[in-house]
Order: C-alpha cells, then sequence, then structure tokens
C-alpha cells in the first residue's frame, strides 16, 4: 500500500509541473507573440502587412522599410527629441526624488508627515483630472512646443520621493549620526553619505524613470503640435498622417525602432527596475 501511494506521488509532482509548465508557456505566448508580430510584419510588404488571412513569416524579407522610414518623415530627429526629454527629465527626478526622500526620511521639520499624506494622496489622482490645468500653466508660461514644457512638468516625481524615503527609512544612520556629530551639514551628509549608499537604487529609479518619460505619449501629446518637436510616439501618428493612410509595414518599423530603447533597459536592468519596485512596497 505504501509504495503505490509512493509511485502515485511522482506522477502527482510530474503532472503538477508539466501544468505549470504549460502555464507559463502560453503566457510566453500571449506577452511575447504581439512583439515578434510587429517585428515581422516591419519586414513585409504593405499589401502582404494588411493580407488575409496573415502569414507570420514574410515571403520577403523588405530591410528597405526601414530605409523608407526615416524617407517618409525624419525619424532621426523624433528619435533625438526623446532621447533628450527622457535623460533629462530622468535626470532631474533623480536629483529631486533623492533629496526630497532623504529630507523626509532623516530632518525633522514642522508639517513632515502631513505634507508627506498629501505626497501619498497626490499619487492617487489620476492625471486625466489635473492634465487641464497643467497645459494652462504651461501655454501661460510659454512652454508649448518647448524643450522646457516637455521635461520641467515631469520633474517632481511623487512615486520617486516615496521610494527614496523607503529605502532611507529601512537604512541604518549610524553612519550619517556620526557625520552629523563631526559638524557635517545636511548636504554634506547627503553627498558624502547617503548618495553612495543609495548608488542601486538611484540607477534602478533612473531607469524607471527613464523608461516612464520615453513612453510618455499622452503628456507629450497635449504639449507638442509642431512637427519639429515631436517625440518617437508622436512621430508615429505623423507617419500614419504622412502616408495619407496607414501603412501597417512601415508603422511596425517605427514601433519596433520605438520600442527597442527600452527594451535594451529592461533586458539590461530588469534586476535593478525589479528592486526599485519591491525597495519602495516593503
Amino acid at each position: 500500500m505504501t509504495s503505490i501511494r509512493l509511485a502515485r506521488r511522482p506522477a502527482r509532482v510530474l503532472l503538477a509541473s508539466s501544468a505549470r509548465h504549460v502555464v507559463l508557456l502560453v503566457a510566453a505566448v500571449v506577452f511575447a507573440g504581439p512583439f515578434a508580430w510587429m517585428v515581422l510584419t516591419s519586414f513585409k510588404s504593405t499589401a502582404e502587412a494588411i493580407s488575409f488571412p496573415p502569414a507570420f513569416l514574410p515571403e520577403q524579407w523588405r530591410f528597405d522599410n526601414y530605409v523608407q522610414l526615416f524617407e517618409a518623415v525624419p525619424f532621426g530627429r523624433y528619435y533625438l527629441n526623446s532621447l533628450v526629454v527622457a535623460a533629462v527629465a530622468a535626470t532631474g527626478q533623480v536629483v529631486t526624488s533623492l533629496a526630497a526622500g532623504y529630507a523626509f526620511s532623516r530632518l525633522t521639520f514642522r508639517g513632515k508627515n502631513v505634507l508627506f499624506v498629501v505626497l501619498l494622496c497626490a499619487l492617487m489622482v489620476p492625471f486625466e483630472i489635473v492634465f487641464t490645468p497643467l497645459v494652462d500653466v504651461i501655454a501661460t508660461l510659454g512652454w508649448m512646443n518647448t524643450y522646457q514644457g516637455l521635461i520641467v512638468p515631469n520633474i517632481p516625481s511623487a512615486l520617486g520621493i516615496y521610494l527614496f524615503r523607503s529605502f532611507f527609512d529601512g537604512f541604518p544612520g549610524e553612519i550619517e549620526d556620526a557625520a552629523r556629530i563631526d559638524g557635517a551639514s545636511v548636504l554634506r551628509r547627503l553627498r558624502s553619505v547617503a548618495i553612495p549608499v543609495a548608488t542601486p537604487m538611484i540607477g534602478s529609479f533612473a531607469i524607471l524613470s527613464f523608461v516612464y518619460n520615453w513612453n510618455n505619449f499622452f503628456f507629450q501629446y497635449l504639449v507638442v503640435n509642431r512637427t519639429d518637436m515631436f517625440t518617437v510616439q508622436l512621430g508615429l501618428t505623423q507617419l500614419q498622417a504622412a502616408q495619407g493612410g496607414t501603412d501597417f509595414s512601415l508603422l511596425m518599423a517605427g514601433s519596433t525602432l520605438a520600442v527597442v530603447p527600452v527594451l535594451v533597459v529592461f533586458l539590461l536592468f530588469h534586476k535593478r527596475i525589479i528592486t526599485a519596485i519591491s525597495g519602495g512596497l516593503r
């Protein structure tokens, strides 16, 4: 009787393991399938891209679709705009979030807890509620169709402040106490103690911030209507208009190039991204 139970147990374990692998395989196909379809469609002809029934692989690989993409619209300019906006906004978010998170964690000042609660409440306010007055302010300042209009409003980050505050709260303060006893100012402690300690968190949040600002289509759509200031995401809509319709092969080529920086960042730094998110949730 015991031997029968022992024989059945490995069978159950094998069945459960097989079921898990099947579920994971299906999930991988569901998530990776659209990306693979996008990349493959970027090498198809226009007729083949919209043919029915669709073919998964191109009959003839058309690498010149990427050349036509840069001829149809100034895609290089769009790419440069996206890089400038994402890099500068991410740098600003890291600097301000690091300083504010350190202040909330280590300094004592009147109204600190109330201010932090207000900050947390700001995380729960949808952007759709505030974008109208925000765009009005940007227009009043004359920042429409400018780099500062695309960058400055995105520098304050309630999420970044929360993540850095949580990080510093979980780190012992003995070294900073010793530096304070030695007469180090707040800025000196921040520069000499806090920043070296927070280097992994800085890198993680910088990656998150870059990806967010690279993909921030809705805000960019509200602020920019001049083609020379278009980002990659806005350029894809311009690509459709420039073709007088939707050329899916060129559109997929542009979409593939648009996702490349995000994909590279995620593949290289996915552990840091997970660290940043889990660090803020602890």
